[in-house]
C-alpha cells in the first residue's frame, strides 16, 4: 500500500513539474514574440509569470479615462445635434492611431455631431452586450441618432476564447463570454476556483485557441456561430431599445466577404442597417496604402471610409 502511495505521489509531482515545465517555456516564448513586435512599452521587459487570474471588469463610471490610455474622449459636445455612439475592437478604438486620426474624432468633425467612442482594443459583440446592460451609460449618452458596431471577422471567435491575446494569456486576463440558456444570454461568471485555475494554465488557453479555431469555427459549424453572434446583437439592441426609442441600429462591416451573408440577410431581419466597406469604395483597404504596420487601419482609410459613411446614413 505504501508503495502505491509513494508511486502515485512520485507520478503527481512529476505530472506538476511537466505542466511547469511547459508553462515556463510558452511564457518565455510568448514573452520573446510580444518584444519582437514591439507590443511592450520602455517600462516592461517581461509579463510576470501567472501574476493572478483576473476575470473581465468593467467599471462604466471610469470609462473612457483617455487621460489614462483607457479609451477615446468624447468628442463633438459643442454641436446640437443627436450623438452618435460607436461599438467594436481597436479597428473602431483607432488602435496605435492618434486621436485626431481616429474614425470617431473623423466622424464628429465632417458631420458635426457629438460622438461617444464605446469600443477597446480586443474586444468584440459581448463586449457591446456587457455595455448595454449596465443603468449608467444611459446617464452618460443622450438618446443618439445611430449606434454604429464596426465588425471585423475575427469577432466571431472572440466570442469563444478564453482569452483574446498572448498579452491577456500571460496576465491572466479571462476573456467576457456569454453562454445560451433558455433563449438568453448568460455571462459566464468564472468563480469555479478549480476551473479558475486550469482556465488560466497557458497551454490549456493555447489548446483551446486551437479547438476553437479548428472545430468551433469549422465549415459544418459556421451557422451555430454566426447564430450566436446574431443572439449577442439583437440582445444589445434590445437592451439599448428601452432607454433609446427612436435609435438607429447600424453594423458596419469593414471586412466583408460571402461568408457574410448569412450574418447580414439576418441582422436586416432584425432590424440593423448593414453597411459594408465593399459597397462604400473600390478600394483594397487590405492594401499597405491603408494599413499600419501592425495591420490595423491607418489614417487614409478613415479619411477614405468616414465621408462615404457620413453620406451613406445621411447623417
Amino acid at each position: 500500500m505504501k508503495k502505491k502511495l509513494l508511486f502515485f505521489g512520485i507520478n503527481i509531482v512529476l505530472f506538476l513539474l511537466l505542466i511547469l515545465l511547459i508553462e515556463g517555456i510558452i511564457w518565455f516564448k510568448e514573452n520573446e514574440h510580444l518584444r519582437k513586435i514591439g507590443v511592450f512599452p520602455p517600462s516592461i521587459q517581461r509579463l510576470k509569470f501567472h501574476p493572478g487570474v483576473k476575470n473581465f471588469k468593467f467599471d462604466p463610471k471610469t470609462f473612457p479615462r483617455p487621460e489614462n490610455g483607457w479609451g477615446r474622449p468624447v468628442e463633438g459636445l459643442e454641436y446640437n445635434k443627436k450623438p452618435i455612439v460607436i461599438f467594436g475592437c481597436s479597428y473602431a478604438y483607432g488602435y496605435s492611431l492618434d486621436n485626431e486620426q481616429t474614425f470617431s474624432y473623423k466622424l464628429s468633425k465632417l458631420a458635426k455631431v457629438p460622438v461617444y467612442n464605446r469600443a477597446w482594443t480586443g474586444w468584440s459583440v459581448q463586449h457591446m452586450l456587457y455595455q448595454t446592460k449596465l443603468d449608467e451609460i444611459y446617464k452618460q449618452i443622450r438618446e443618439p441618432e445611430y449606434v454604429i458596431y464596426v465588425y471585423i471577422n475575427d469577432h466571431i471567435r472572440r466570442l469563444y476564447l478564453l482569452s483574446f491575446s498572448s498579452w491577456n494569456i500571460l496576465a491572466d486576463e479571462q476573456n467576457l463570454r456569454y453562454k445560451e440558456e433558455n433563449g438568453s444570454l448568460i455571462q459566464i461568471q468564472n468563480k469555479n476556483p478549480l476551473l479558475r485555475q486550469i482556465k488560466r494554465l497557458y497551454f490549456v488557453n493555447k489548446i483551446h485557441h486551437l479547438f476553437v479555431n479548428k472545430f468551433i469555427l469549422s465549415e459544418k459549424n459556421k451557422k451555430n456561430c454566426y447564430d450566436f453572434a446574431i443572439k449577442h446583437f439583437t440582445e444589445a439592441k434590445k437592451e439599448m431599445e428601452k432607454h433609446w426609442k427612436n435609435t438607429k441600429y447600424v453594423v458596419f462591416f469593414y471586412e466583408d466577404d460571402k461568408q457574410n451573408d448569412y450574418l447580414k440577410e439576418n441582422l436586416k431581419k432584425e432590424g440593423f442597417i448593414i453597411i459594408s466597406s465593399y459597397d462604400l469604395t473600390k478600394e483594397d483597404l487590405k492594401s499597405s496604402k491603408y494599413l499600419l504596420d501592425n495591420h490595423h487601419p491607418n489614417e487614409i482609410a478613415w479619411n477614405l471610409l468616414t465621408p462615404l459613411i457620413i453620406k451613406k446614413l445621411d447623417i
